[in-house]
């Protein structure tokens, strides 16, 4: 018998996988039960998350725990039922300074935008 949320969960890490891998060509799925790090070939712990409830502090302070440093790692969160036109979009979050970090990096290798 298929466990639904977790064929959910499955589908899931693989629609995210196809996102990561084209900064990442070569990474994959981690093993299933992985703590709080969904793949591996990344160099930050990246956790996907599908569910009804969200569970964001609880989520962070586990990957926080996995990263060591505490300072880079990814949470993509997507809402239960993405089909209802009042879900949230999926999103992804990550602490403050690799925020920074990722957007000054964007800024210096973006080029000029149609509205600049």
């Amino acid at each position: 018998m298929v466990n639904k949320a977790r064929a959910k969960g499955t589908r899931f890490e693989n629609e995210l996988l196809t996102y990561l891998q084209t900064v990442w060509p070569f990474c994959d799925r981690a093993k299933a039960n992985n703590e709080s790090n969904d793949f591996h070939g990344i160099p930050f712990p990246v956790e996907a998350k599908h569910r009804k409830r969200w569970d964001i502090p609880r989520w962070c302070r586990a990957l926080q725990a996995v990263a060591g440093d505490g300072e880079r790692w990814a949470l993509v969160a997507a809402p239960g039922d993405r089909r209802s036109s009042e879900a949230p979009p999926t999103v992804m979050v990550v602490p403050l300074p690799f925020g920074i970090e990722l957007l000054d990096h964007w800024e210096r290798n973006r080029g000029p935008l149609p509205s600049d």
